[in-house]
């Protein structure tokens, strides 16, 4: 090492190790501030000093640009899974998907959301810098499960606390016995109203479901069993959304399940605005590709694992 290269090792030791500043370095060496930020940025070019970021949540962006280019969305996330946990890889396209909800929620906004584990890490990834007036309202009924955290109620509430605005209930199930007691609900003055503000929602927030054992147990397991899955998937479904089931086309099922639902219906989501769909892992791939073949969806946050297996199911036909 030169003796001009030691210097610049010395000043970056008490400027990153011993955190002075630059102007009591300079005191130090009898030199200006300037100098002092010019030795700085000169150990930089040398490689003398290397500045690693260490960010977790990496984004692949060529898949990111391959997936708008392939299905014309107007954004998509696709975290680099780097081997975590699915826990942990939820919990990266949470923070993904919150930034993407903070860009687009502004004072006057309705936003719409479901339900779901993505979902809730994503409100838990929420960390605005500002109060908006916003209306929050859910768009299907809820789900009753065990795990309350992750249903729409809870999660209406909590982005209304975390942006001081205001929301809304929607107190019946996702799933009725009969089109008729939908029908009834439905007409009721409480639903309707929610029903009607959730259908002018400028921005939605929504998972997309799988009919897959592995992935939709949590979410059906008080309205649908396994042998009932099993139908749906033999009728030819690979995904819901909305709580209704499409093809593998993204066409709307005509099955009875999909009439007994209660929300807004997944065809509305082709007239709003923003639709923020979060969704990873293999397993869903295809109910996926369904989703943004049936333009339900303009903006995407998946993983790597995913949108890598999306793109080569798109390309087989």
């Amino acid at each position: 090492m030169s003796d001009q290269e030691e210097l610049l090792a010395e000043v970056a030791r008490y400027y990153y190790s011993q955190n002075l500043t630059q102007a009591e370095i300079g005191r130090r060496m009898n030199a200006s501030r300037s100098t002092v930020s010019r030795m700085l940025q000169q150990a930089i070019e040398k490689g003398i000093v290397k500045i690693t970021i260490n960010y977790p949540w990496e984004r692949d962006r060529e898949l990111e640009k391959n997936l708008i280019e392939k299905f014309h969305l107007r954004e998509a996330r696709v975290l680099i899974g780097k081997g975590r946990s699915e826990e942990e890889i939820r919990d990266g396209m949470g923070v993904l998907a919150a930034r993407l909800v903070d860009a687009h929620v502004k004072d006057g906004s309705i936003l719409g959301i479901s339900y779901g584990r993505s979902l809730a890490s994503t409100v838990a990834a929420l960390a605005p810098n500002r109060k908006v007036a916003v209306t929050v309202v859910p768009i299907i009924g809820a789900l009753g499960t065990d795990t309350p955290l992750i249903d729409g109620p809870e999660l209406v509430r909590q982005i209304a606390q975390i942006y001081g605005g205001d929301y809304r209930y929607l107190p019946v199930p996702l799933l009725v016995e009969d089109v008729r007691t939908r029908e009834a609900l439905v007409q009721s003055a409480q639903i309707h109203d929610t029903l009607v503000l959730a259908r002018r929602s400028s921005v939605a927030l929504l998972g997309i479901g799988a009919p897959a054992p592995e992935v939709s147990s949590m979410i059906w397991s008080g309205y649908l069993n396994e042998r009932e899955l099993a139908h749906m998937r033999e009728q030819g479904a690979v995904g819901h959304m909305c709580g209704q089931f499409f093809d593998r086309e993204g066409n709307v099922l005509d099955v009875d399940l999909n009439r007994r639902a209660i929300g807004i219906g997944i065809k509305t989501l082709q007239n709003i605005e923003t639709v923020i769909a979060v969704a990873g892992g293999e397993a869903k791939a295809e109910a996926i590709l369904g989703a943004l073949r049936g333009r339900y969806l303009n903006l995407l946050v998946t993983d790597d694992l995913a949108a890598q297996r999306i793109l080569a199911l798109a390309s087989s036909g």
